[in-house]
């Protein structure tokens, strides 16, 4: 394959300690395959209390500017790394968002990060490996996990 007809590695990050591990696997995955890198974070507003409806606007505002702040550090990362890339923020349901960016890009792999401290006993068995392996059966691409503590 051409490195123009390659799909991409779209990394969906959102802040904790899985953010750095899924970070440096997806900028040594893009370097090795010499594809382009699409650091993604989506703002997820949908599941505020109702009564907190009129703080929605300032925490959306919040969400935008956290989802920047950490993209800009990760392509800053693969920067140093002399890995190109570009960043996304969207807005929506988590998993619907990623779906879309994945089959919009033609993506190869997701790489999705996962928090401290989970198990990885089966599949399945915590939220992160269950909506990596719904992606996967969406989008018919593979989804890989990383965890903090391999980093």
């Amino acid at each position: 394959m051409e490195g123009n007809s390659m799909g991409c590695i779209i990394c969906a990050t959102r802040g904790g300690a899985g953010s750095r591990a899924v970070q440096e696997k997806a900028i040594q995955y893009a370097r090795e395959r010499e594809c382009k890198l699409i650091f993604l974070y989506v703002v997820d507003v949908s599941n505020m209390d109702h009564a907190d409806e009129k703080l929605i606007p300032a925490v959306r505002e919040e969400l935008y500017w956290v989802g920047q702040t950490l993209l800009r550090i990760a392509q800053r990362r693969a920067e140093s790394e002399q890995v190109t890339s570009e960043i996304i923020v969207r807005e929506g349901q988590v998993q619907v968002e990623i779906c879309r960016l994945v089959k919009d890009r033609s993506a190869e792999i997701l790489l999705m990060g996962a928090p401290r401290g989970t198990t990885v006993s089966s599949f399945g068995d915590d939220f992160v490996e269950q909506l990596a392996l719904e992606i996967s059966q969406e989008t018919g691409v593979s989804v890989e996990i990383a965890r903090p503590e391999e980093a």
